[in-house]
């Protein structure tokens, strides 16, 4: 029998998954990389059962709970990205913390400046990771935010840190000003210079409008 590389993955994953189920049922909790095996393959059987992304999410999330595991785990299993295979065909799966009951969405995320607060609400299918580099009026046409508020900010997270916005949530973040010479080139091509020329908001302002950024 001739297998493609992502069908020996998921063979893989499921004798993973098989091996945990077999040592919960005998009242075992679980390691880390049982427990990631074991959601990913529910994750991965609710995509191909037709499920919608929300739907999946859920059923990954519904899997275990802190208790199903060893007293650690829930602190390292602080992230799980799985491709299932969707009827329209693979897309990523990313679950926060999925051990953890989900955190309140008017609580700040994880900072570690006294920046002003922002509102961002994502209205896309799949869960968007935002970084302390990119500049904030330019992030992900699907995310709703006060753009202009947004202008010549970025995330106030120390280097390496990212805040994930799963789909339909809304997330509060705190922001910081670019320092430096304060010139914004590519992330989205909606500013290529310096963010203090005259009219520079403005006029990117109208370009995000016109390709469906909300929050513009």
């Amino acid at each position: 029998m001739s297998l493609l590389a992502s069908e020996q993955d998921r063979l893989l994953l499921f004798l993973a998954a098989e091996l945990a189920r077999r040592r919960r049922s005998r009242g075992l909790r679980l390691t880390e990389g049982e427990a990631r095996a074991l959601i990913a393959d529910a994750v991965c059987e609710a995509a191909r059962d037709g499920a919608g992304y929300a739907e999946v999410v859920a059923a990954g999330r519904a899997t275990l709970t802190a208790e199903d595991v060893l007293p650690e785990v829930p602190m390292l299993l602080d992230r799980i990205e799985v491709e299932p295979l969707f009827p329209d065909g693979h897309r990523l799966v990313v679950l926060q913390h999925p051990l953890l009951p989900a955190a309140p969405t008017d609580e700040p995320a994880p900072s570690w400046g006294e920046g002003p607060e922002l509102t961002i609400t994502n209205h896309a299918e799949v869960s968007i990771g935002l970084t302390s580099h990119i500049h904030l009026f330019e992030v992900n046409r699907a995310l709703e935010l006060d753009r202009s508020a947004a202008w010549g900010m970025r995330l106030d997270l120390l280097p390496g840190e990212k805040v994930h916005v799963e789909p339909g949530a809304t997330a509060t973040v705190r922001m910081c000003p670019f320092g430096g010479a304060r010139v914004v080139r590519g992330h989205s091509e909606l500013v290529d210079g310096s963010l203090d020329a005259p009219g520079a908001r403005e006029a990117a302002l109208g370009r995000a409008r016109a390709a469906g950024y909300r929050g513009a």
